[in-house]
């Protein structure tokens, strides 16, 4: 076993070729063995049992004639040794025992020589060699050579047809081998380029290679957006942790200090909430986020406090109003991302005038009285990097790119729209929330 796996070591076409040679030899050994059984059948039981049966005629017609004839044919000749007389039997036949055997003619020859004993009388068949030999032909070598060149002729048209039915594979793995995955292009296979479409395997196999590339583009982009994110949502808590410090050093009573301490442990538990979050959403799924009934009137109203205190603007008012209580089943830490990106945005695009939420069975809305946008910056908002026409503030236009891959990854609604002098108003709707209609409340 071993040395037939060394043997079959190689590509897939070497394999195809060593196994196809290995398939010939030992067909044409076969062959070769079974072209000699053949000749010791035709030369050991069908001359020897036709030489018997020739002698047991003569034998019967001899008893009641003892002029019968001995054998004289083309193929045949009789000789006889009456009462141990040799007279008419050649020399080289005298002493040949009873029995079927090749005996040396003097001459070059061997024929086939079978005797018969009966009382004192002794008969000698001499089957002619060339006879033989162009019966063994006839009869055993052309037939099977026949067959040998046939199956010969089936090997090769297998081996071209076995080729041919492994070259898309072998062009296939030659294209994988130089699929360049570095250079960020990741193009699928076409079925067409390799032949035959109405091969299914073929087409099974290039669709698995297409879905392999598909979730390496996805894995890669997921890093990517992991590693933006991650130095786009830690640069708020990171610049919190750093003023504390500075806090720190200032305040000598341990009742500031110690409340100093409390907020920053707060926002370290933020920080690894956060990095939790986005290091689970870096994967290909989200099963393993907590999820929980959210009322989002309270988790916004704690998120606009936050951001407020984060980016104060002297000049802008900001207020919340709510229809009813907004209940929805999702990870909180995902909700706290959405609405923290979307009310900096807001603030930070508003010098002056409001930034108001409302929340209604529709979802929640933010709209400011900011700047506002063109359509063109309304169309690529949602685009990494991207900060429209006032880059006056700080920011790499990562946070609303954030909130889009949030809500199409859970299935929540975002709408925009905007006027420039005007402002902004986003929308966020969630299909599967509950609403609680407060009593005094009207649409």
């Amino acid at each position: 076993m071993s040395y037939l796996n060394r043997i079959l070591k190689g590509g897939l076409n070497t394999k195809l070729v060593r196994v196809f040679v290995l398939q010939v030899l030992a067909i044409s050994v076969a062959t070769v063995m079974g072209v000699y059984g053949a000749a010791l059948v035709v030369e050991k039981v069908l001359v020897q049992e036709a030489l018997n049966g020739e002698a047991e005629h003569f034998w019967a017609n001899y008893r009641e004639d003892h002029s019968f004839p001995l054998p004289n044919t083309n193929n045949l000749r009789g000789y006889m040794a009456r009462q141990s007389s040799f007279h008419g039997v050649p020399e080289w036949l005298q002493d040949v025992p009873a029995g079927f055997q090749r005996v040396d003619a003097g001459n070059g020859e061997r024929p086939v020589v079978f005797v018969s004993d009966e009382g004192a009388d002794r008969l000698y068949l001499v089957f002619d060699e060339v006879q033989v030999s162009s019966l063994a032909f006839y009869f055993g070598i052309a037939p099977l050579t026949a067959v040998l060149l046939l199956i010969y002729l089936l090997t090769w048209i297998g081996y071209v047809l076995s080729r041919r039915a492994v070259s898309t594979v072998v062009q296939l793995s030659e294209m994988v081998r130089n699929y360049d995955f570095n250079s960020g292009q990741f193009e699928k296979f076409c079925p067409e380029s390799f032949g035959d479409t109405s091969d299914s395997e073929v087409v099974t196999l290039v669709n698995a290679f297409n879905q392999f590339i598909e979730r390496m583009e996805a894995f890669i982009q997921r890093e990517r957006n992991f590693t933006r994110n991650a130095s786009h949502e830690l640069r708020t808590p990171l610049a919190v942790v750093k003023a504390n410090l500075d806090l720190l050093k200032k305040f000598d009573e341990p009742e500031r200090r110690q409340r100093v301490v409390e907020r920053m442990s707060r926002t370290v538990r933020d920080m690894e909430a956060l990095v939790e979050t986005l290091l689970i959403l870096a994967r290909e799924t989200e099963s393993k986020l907590n999820w929980s009934s959210v009322v989002l009137n309270d988790l916004v109203a704690e998120i606009f406090d936050q951001v407020v205190r984060a980016v104060p603007k002297a000049e802008v008012s900001v207020g919340m109003h709510a229809r009813g209580l907004l209940e929805v089943d999702a990870p909180e830490r995902v909700l706290a991302i959405v609405f923290t990106n979307l009310l900096r945005n807001a603030l930070t695009y508003t010098e002056k005038g409001r930034v108001d939420v409302f929340i209604d069975h529709r979802g929640v809305s933010i709209k400011d009285t900011g700047c506002g946008m063109s359509e063109a910056d309304l169309e690529r908002m949602f685009e990494p990097f991207y900060r429209g026409h006032d880059r006056s503030n700080e920011g790499y236009g990562l946070g609303l790119a954030i909130v889009r891959r949030l809500c199409d990854r859970f299935g929540w609604s975002l709408q925009a729209d905007s006027e420039i002098g005007v402002g902004t108003e986003i929308r966020v709707g969630f299909p599967r929330a509950s609403f609680k209609r407060f009593s005094d409340a009207s649409d």
